[in-house]
């Protein structure tokens, strides 16, 4: 295994001094090394992966300087467009080191979202021209760096493969606020508010699985959409629902990293002025499924965003007895819910036991019951 503190000081050696992406689990301890030991000096945490292309593509164009991009493959769907239409060698030929954690390894246990781009994951790689090696645990750091520092100095695009355990684990924490409400126990207060007969489309990460523990604690039937990839697309699946159905409640359970990610869609969800739409955010302005690194959610004054949106209603919970004076009779929806949650998780959640089509086929049946 390999300290990623050592790693990023020796990229500095070879005059890679930029980093931009968006973090990952396998590689949660690079993106805090990057915070706590070199207080994110020339560091960014990008909203999406094609946004951190892009910026590392300008600090090319300034400097001349390689910049290093880090991922996971999963983030391949937002990187594509960008980098064959703008920084392929046949394009601006803009060079760049990818670090890409490999979830779905093949023949590695993962979850479902993960399985398929795991297959793919090399000949997507190969498709688009970029060489790259693999880092594990056993893998040395100076042959590591050895074999980037050669890939850059032939102004290529290189990729390092990223696998499980590659990196000392970092047992440092990011900031939380204790004060606030637990995830877990703010949705748990969702779920009694909007009730059983509500339609729930829950967003990648923990969120889901925490929705997924509190059906299975309660021993009821799991009917809801765990949109357990495609991160940043809840609010779309639900739009595409809601064009459709207009008197079941639809509540979108959302996190503020995944509604970053691709916020242009709120406006066609406002627009369309759905009484029956609750768009439900637990904000802890973090990427807490993988590791907690900050973003900037709550620098955002929400309040102006979602009422230029279009957004009828907007509430912001800072505390349980807030949420207590929530009164659904008072809110018409689109409306934008935010509570202000802790950003941490229980270490013991549960995922999904069946194939993820079973269940969808529960969903489909509640839908259209």
């Amino acid at each position: 295994m390999i300290k990623a503190e050592e790693l990023i000081k020796e990229l500095k050696k070879i005059d890679i001094d930029f980093f931009c992406g968006v973090p990952d689990s396998l590689m949660s301890d690079f993106s805090k090394s990057l915070h706590f030991d070199f207080k994110n000096k020339n560091h960014l945490i990008a909203s999406n992966e094609g946004s951190a292309l892009g910026m590392s593509m300008g600090y090319h164009l300034k400097t001349n300087k390689v910049p290093l991009i880090y991922m996971q493959n999963s983030g391949f769907g937002n990187f594509i467009n960008p980098y064959v239409s703008l920084l392929h060698k046949e394009i601006y030929n803009i060079p760049f080191v990818m670090l890409v954690g490999w979830r779905g390894e093949p023949s590695k246990p993962d979850e479902p979202q993960h399985l398929v781009q795991g297959k793919i994951t090399e000949d997507l790689l190969n498709l688009l021209q970029i060489e790259y090696i693999h880092m594990d645990e056993n893998s040395e750091l100076n042959q590591i760096i050895n074999k980037i520092d050669k890939g850059i100095k032939r102004k290529k695009q290189f990729a390092v493969l990223i696998k499980k355990n590659s990196f000392l684990k970092d047992s440092r924490n990011f900031e939380n606020d204790h004060k606030l409400l637990k995830r877990f126990d703010a949705l748990n207060n969702i779920i009694e508010l909007f009730g059983t007969n509500s339609i729930y489309i829950s967003t990648t990460g923990k969120l889901s699985r925490e929705l997924y523990s509190l059906r299975k604690k309660e021993g009821i039937l799991n009917d809801d959409m765990y949109v357990v990839g495609g991160m940043g697309h809840a609010s779309s699946i639900a739009l595409g629902i809601l064009e459709y159905e207009h008197e079941k409640n639809i509540v979108c359970l959302d996190g503020d990293g995944s509604l970053l990610m691709h916020m242009g869609q709120l406006a066609m969800v406002a627009e369309k002025k759905y009484k029956n739409f609750y768009h439900v955010v637990f904000n802890n302005s973090s990427h807490e499924s993988v590791g907690g690194q900050p973003n900037l959610y709550s620098k955002i004054k929400r309040e102006i965003l979602f009422k230029s949106f279009g957004y009828e209603k907007i509430c912001i919970i800072d505390n349980l007895k807030e949420f207590e004076n929530l009164n659904l009779n008072n809110i018409k929806g689109p409306a934008y819910i935010e509570i202000k949650v802790q950003n941490s998780s229980s270490e013991n959640l549960p995922r999904p036991e069946d194939d993820v089509e079973k269940y969808k086929s529960f969903f489909m049946k509640k839908l259209n019951d």
